[in-house]
């Protein structure tokens, strides 16, 4: 059975702790260390105390950001890069939120986030997820379509299908029905399998597991299953 797995978008956005001693106003340089927060370096324009105009933060682990504040948020274009140049992220901030922008790798994948009034959406070359998500990935519910067509549409957790929720093949055709936990098939579900067979009971990590019962145009099998090998069957 196909594992469903959803790419989780991880961005590293540290929260900018704006410490007002006294009132700073100009370019300066701003250095936060403390156990409560990342440890950083500010390098830019400050007003009244705060990150405000543009401004580049260092990061101790080589992450860094380049672009615009306002009131000590990510405000307007920016731009982060990964350590190593292992990722880099080009977009638009508002109140310390991404608007939108692309997100690439040292692989060559590029994802795009395309944000509205009434949708979230993640588009690369090879697949688009359209739902709610987060800074750990899809979080909640969406439709994620794979390079081939196939779809799945349900509860998400962390960029892993999780909940309930329905895979279909690309022409439409429901594979599975039921719940998901992880990016697997996983508590109870129907499996509809190509061959004209079907299954409905207890599933885990993706395989047929626990009690069930298997119909086929003749004939139905119940029993019970561990890890896909039937172990017992009801008369």
């Amino acid at each position: 059975m196909k594992r469903i797995i959803a790419i989780a978008i991880t961005l590293l956005i540290a929260f900018c702790a704006c410490f007002a001693l006294g009132v700073f106003d100009g370019d300066g340089v701003v250095r936060v260390e403390n156990k409560d927060f990342s440890e950083f370096t500010f390098n830019g324009s400050l007003k009244d105390g705060l990150f405000d105009g543009h401004g580049s933060v260092f990061f101790p682990d080589g992450e860094r950001f380049n672009g615009y504040f306002a009131g000590g948020r990510f405000d307007g274009e920016g731009y982060f890069s990964g350590a190593g140049g292992k990722w880099n992220f080009s977009g638009n901030f508002e109140s310390g939120n991404i608007n939108g922008g692309t997100l690439k790798s040292d692989l060559g994948e590029a994802v795009t986030l395309e944000r509205t009034e009434s949708a979230d959406m993640l588009v690369s070359d090879k697949w688009l997820f359209d739902g709610s998500f987060n800074d750990r990935g899809q979080t909640g519910t969406g439709t994620f379509v794979f390079a081939d067509g196939s779809e799945y549409t349900g509860g998400f957790l962390h960029g892993l299908a999780n909940g309930d929720g329905i895979y279909a093949d690309s022409s439409g055709r429901v594979i599975y029905q039921g719940e998901f936990k992880e990016g697997f098939f996983d508590g109870q579900g129907v499996y509809f399998s190509p061959d004209g067979w079907s299954y409905e009971g207890s599933f885990m990590e993706g395989m047929l597991h626990g009690e069930g019962v298997i119909s086929m145009q003749d004939e139905s099998i119940r029993g019970v299953w561990d890890r896909g090998v039937q172990v017992q069957r009801y008369e």
